[in-house]
């Protein structure tokens, strides 16, 4: 088995380099590729076959290195997170991409900073969780992999309720919370009410340049109604949109950082709730140091 770091990483955060010198992105890309045990693949149904391809439920990873411990360990404790997910892929609904003019690394930043929700996303997130969210709010770390949990805002869980009902939809997990879960270097999850789940890729285009793509899922019951039919439909366009325009507010802040970055002397500070983004940099300063 392995074993996993839980205690903040005491070393420093990466140089400002690794954001902005294409030759330290390619010894990067070069490490992540020969020193990385497992990546995400894709779905089951993606066409992706292998002898290095392994399943979690529904989500493939490929093995890099032929000495790499089992998937399960890799994956720790998360490994039922993805299996409870899985359900949920056998309705895909939309799928959608933006590029950024900004380093992978800041996104998977962004998405791992607990305390964005109410500066980025005012009119989006922050009023679907609990406004004492603080309160509510859990994170499990191990190793570079994590999950934040929220608890959803009472009138978010009552209006995904009546969803359930006028869409004849199903889900896989009876919880009343947003979840995020992300598996390293670049693979996160979304899910919402144990109802829709969205899947992101983060793919690094050059040092400076990256595009996230994401998947929509949600789950319906078999049902020959044609109102809920057509209610889903509509919810899912609603649904499309608003995830869209969550991202489109992320990519003004990650590329105004990225040009911030060219101009650092210095790697950054951790602060409160930032421990999974200093995770990923200390797993990365060890994969690079293998070169």
């Amino acid at each position: 088995m392995l074993t996993y770091d839980r205690a903040p990483p005491r070393r420093p955060l990466l140089s400002p380099r690794w954001f902005t010198d294409p030759t330290a992105h390619a010894v990067e890309q070069d490490a992540l590729a020969r020193h990385l045990p497992w990546r995400y693949a894709g779905l089951v149904g993606d066409g992706i076959e292998g002898d290095d391809i392994a399943a979690c439920g529904d989500f493939l990873f490929r093995r890099q290195m032929p000495d790499a411990p089992s998937l399960a360990d890799w994956l720790g404790p998360f490994t039922g997170d993805l299996l409870a997910r899985s359900p949920a892929m056998d309705s895909p609904v939309a799928r959608d991409a933006v590029e950024f003019a900004a380093n992978w690394k800041i996104l998977v930043e962004n998405t791992l900073d607990d305390f964005h929700g109410s500066s980025v996303h005012p009119q989006t997130i922050h009023p679907a969780v609990d406004a004492d969210w603080r309160q509510h709010l859990t994170t499990q770390r191990a190793g570079p992999h994590s999950r934040s949990s929220w608890k959803l805002a009472d009138d978010t869980a009552t209006w995904w309720g009546k969803l359930l009902a006028r869409g004849a939809l199903r889900r896989f997990a009876d919880q009343d919370r947003y979840e995020h879960v992300f598996i390293f270097p670049d693979l996160y999850v979304a899910s919402f009410y144990g109802t829709m789940v969205i899947v992101h890729r983060v793919v690094p285009l050059a040092v400076d340049r990256s595009r996230l793509e994401w998947r929509t899922f949600l789950p319906g019951a078999a049902s020959g109604d044609a109102k809920a039919a057509s209610f889903r439909r509509g919810l899912v366009a609603m649904l499309s949109a608003s995830a869209r325009q969550v991202i489109e507010e992320d990519r003004p802040l990650c590329e105004q950082v990225q040009v911030a970055r060219a101009a650092a002397t210095g790697p950054g500070i951790l602060g409160w709730r930032e421990q999974r983004i200093g995770d990923v940099h200390a797993a990365l300063a060890r994969i690079v140091e293998a070169e």
